[in-house]
């Protein structure tokens, strides 16, 4: 060898300095590979061997055919996979299986309850399996590691019982829930729908014939009221006409009878200015057909009527009253009586006009009134119809849910059913005991090396004459010179 200069032309080392190192330190190399070697065979193998165990739980569809029942419970399932991932593992039932399973024991000594619930969930995996469409998950596994094979097929086991019985409760809780709103949603509707026909009948009952469905019998009122109407007032013409013409004819018998009376009472033997009793009982008797016997008229008749019967002297035959007389005075009497029938009839069409006029106002009014009634009524009708349909929606919606609740708590709806328990691993899947002690031993030998080139490169010799500048000369070879001690 040759000792090296101040300077080098060439300071890089060549593959062939590397190799004349590699070989000049290979006892060096050697040990300390062989060492690190057997170190890391040591750690490796003093690892604690992890197992791991798998249950398989299939997501099983409805039994009962969806034409016939609806479930109400539409949620996806990778949504309801994950609410349920997160009630079981919420800190109190994962604290319940730590305490159950005896669960690391080692970590809680140097872990607090939290960090050790921590742990517990990464070592629990739930992993989404496909069927054969993508879009839809068909099962899913639920793993569980740890250091004792049996307790991490029991644990994985639990939980997956665990996924089962929380999926069975979620969705009869999701369906008892939409009953239970319908049922409310129903009520309401109910006593809206009760309302709304209750101001349907009052109206009805308010407005008792306005109603738009009584225009034709109003109309047909209405004009047969008209007709009365009509009917009335010639009855009162007729009876006026006849009234008018006993008037007449009354006043002609009177003045009839007053000159037959003045004839006569020429020849009467009666008192000056006396009146016969023949005259005092035909004006009775005419008094009589307009009032009653408690007026004082007829009564002052009656007291000078019975004064004359006492007075008068009994008829001669000179002085009888003639038969003309009589006649007249009794035609008096008839015509009094008919004209005063006459001026009943009048009074009484005259009023059963007015009552026939206010009541054919009335059935106007009721007819104007129609337009208004109508447009409420639709208003009131309309309201009723809609809540009506509602309400008949809601009952169909209510079977439905019923029916949905029904077939969820006979657990015929969509459900979780465990298809391969977890069993106990018989090898651990970490650590990978053979790849961690290649890989160890690789960087052992690396590290080896680097230790022999570094021990080369700080004793800073040449290695060969290759490493001296092309323009020097080689004059000879000589052995390494060892100092004597």
């Amino acid at each position: 060898m040759f000792p090296a200069t101040g300077e080098r032309a060439h300071p890089e080392l060549s593959p062939l300095s590397l190799a004349r190192m590699l070989w000049k330190s290979r006892l060096l190399i050697g040990l300390i590979w062989i060492f690190l070697c057997l170190l890391a065979g040591a750690v490796v193998y003093s690892i604690p061997p992890m197992y791991k165990a798998e249950a398989v739980i299939l997501v099983d569809s409805q039994k009962v055919p969806e034409r016939f029942v609806t479930s109400t419970v539409n949620s996806d399932v990778q949504d309801r996979l994950a609410a349920i991932s997160e009630s079981i593992l919420s800190s109190n039932r994962l604290h319940r299986i730590i305490l159950t399973y005896h669960l690391y024991q080692h970590e809680s000594s140097r872990m607090s309850p939290e960090e050790v619930i921590e742990q517990m969930r990464k070592d629990t995996r739930v992993t989404l399996e496909r069927g054969w469409s993508q879009d839809r998950t068909t099962a899913f596994r639920i793993s569980f590691q740890g250091r004792n094979p049996t307790t991490v097929a029991e644990v994985a086991n639990q939980i997956g019982n665990l996924f089962i019985e929380e999926n069975l409760r979620t969705r009869e809780n999701h369906a008892e829930g939409t009953s239970e709103f319908i049922e409310s949603q129903v009520k309401q509707a109910q006593k809206t729908l009760n309302d709304l026909e209750i101001r349907v009948e009052e109206y009805k009952l308010q407005h008792k014939g306005e109603l738009p469905e009584q225009q034709n019998s109003l109309a047909a009122e209405l004009s047969r009221a008209q007709i009365e109407l009509q009917g009335n007032q010639d009855t009162i013409n007729r009876a006026e006409q006849s009234k008018a013409l006993l008037s007449s004819s009354l006043s002609m018998a009177e003045s009839t009878a007053r000159v037959l009376e003045r004839t006569a009472a020429q020849t009467s033997a009666l008192a000056p200015g006396a009146k016969s009793a023949e005259a005092l009982q035909a004006e009775l008797d005419a008094l009589r057909l307009r009032y009653t016997e408690d007026h004082p008229d007829v009564q002052r008749l009656e007291k000078l009527l019975a004064q004359a019967k006492k007075t008068e002297r009994p008829p001669a035959a000179s002085t009888a009253v003639s038969p003309e007389l009589l006649q007249q005075r009794e035609r008096i009497a008839q015509l009094k009586t008919e004209l005063a029938l006459a001026g009943r009839e009048v009074d009484y069409r005259t009023a059963d006009r007015q009552r026939m006029l206010a009541a054919a106002a009335a059935l106007q009014a009721r007819m104007d009134s129609l337009p208004i009634r109508e447009q409420e009524l639709t208003a009131l009708t309309r309201d009723y119809e809609i809540a009506k349909a509602n309400y008949k929606s809601l009952l169909d919606k209510r079977i439905s849910a019923d029916m949905a609740t029904d077939m969820e708590r006979r657990q015929q709806g969509e459900r979780f059913t465990m298809i391969d328990p977890a069993q106990a691993p018989v090898k651990p899947f970490a650590p990978d005991r053979g790849a961690w002690f290649g890989g160890c031993c690789g960087a052992a030998l690396l590290a080896a090396i680097a230790a022999g080139v570094a021990r080369e490169i700080k004793r800073n010799v040449l290695l060969g004459e290759w490493e001296l500048p092309p323009d020097i000369p080689i004059l000879g070879r000589i052995e390494a010179i060892q100092a004597e001690r």
